[in-house]
């Protein structure tokens, strides 16, 4: 087990132990396959992409809300129904963990009549063999994936053992050379999903450039990058 495996391992027991209050994402139901080429290399675009600190920040004042209404409706007497409240540390813990999961700031997509392979930086590849209809389901060491095509989409969604649920959904841009990963994570002790899109725009990796990495902890670094020999 690599360390972003351990990461993921522990941010997943974090969000596991405090109880249930979500059940996970809706069943799904799969259009007709139209597959799309995504073949080739592509880099993220972070002015296009969801930022993880703004969208934790939107969730705890949506959480601020909710607790200012319950203690008016309580202050009047009146009973408040509603869902759970997600505690700020299991949002936090939910945050953290989507930051993980999209991290990865290059693709690498592979793709043939019968399989597609998504090869990120710093984390293992996501496969998918598309020669039947979706969906596709495997036992991994991640726990059970489904995937396929959904429509022009291509996804993968992951079960992990402690009532982790993570789905990913690929597309193609018609209006632009660049693909849309849109992720969403699902923990059991928190009432809504984390959503990440991040977009990424078509590079070529044999020229020399510079990287910039946003995080949660560190903000955007950008760092310079050698230029390969020919």
């Amino acid at each position: 087990m690599g360390p972003l495996d351990v990461r993921v391992a522990g941010l997943a027991l974090v969000l596991f132990v405090a109880g249930c209050q979500s059940s996970g994402p809706p069943p799904a139901r799969y259009a007709a396959a139209k597959p799309v080429d995504m073949t080739g290399d592509w880099e993220v675009d972070h002015g296009r992409s969801d930022n993880v600190q703004r969208q934790l920040n939107s969730l705890f004042r949506q959480l601020q809300q909710e607790i200012e209404r319950r203690n008016r409706a309580a202050e009047r007497g009146q009973t408040y129904s509603g869902p759970p409240l997600s505690s700020g540390r299991d949002l936090i813990a939910l945050a953290e963990m989507a930051d993980i999961i999209t991290a990865p700031e290059l693709l690498e997509v592979i793709q043939t009549e019968n399989e597609i392979r998504l090869k990120r930086e710093n984390s293992f590849a996501l496969i998918c063999v598309v020669d039947r209809p979706a969906p596709i389901v495997t036992s991994t060491p991640f726990g059970v994936e489904q995937c396929g095509w959904d429509g022009h989409q291509l996804f993968f969604d992951i079960a992990l053992p402690d009532g982790l649920q993570i789905r990913h959904r690929i597309t193609r841009s018609s209006l632009a050379d660049s693909l849309v990963m849109q992720t969403a994570v699902y923990s059991p002790t928190v009432s809504q999903p984390f959503t990440v899109s991040k977009v990424y725009n078509r590079y070529d990796p044999s020229k020399a450039g510079y990287r910039c990495t946003q995080t949660l902890t560190r903000g955007t670094v950008c760092t310079t990058e050698a230029a390969e020999s020919q």
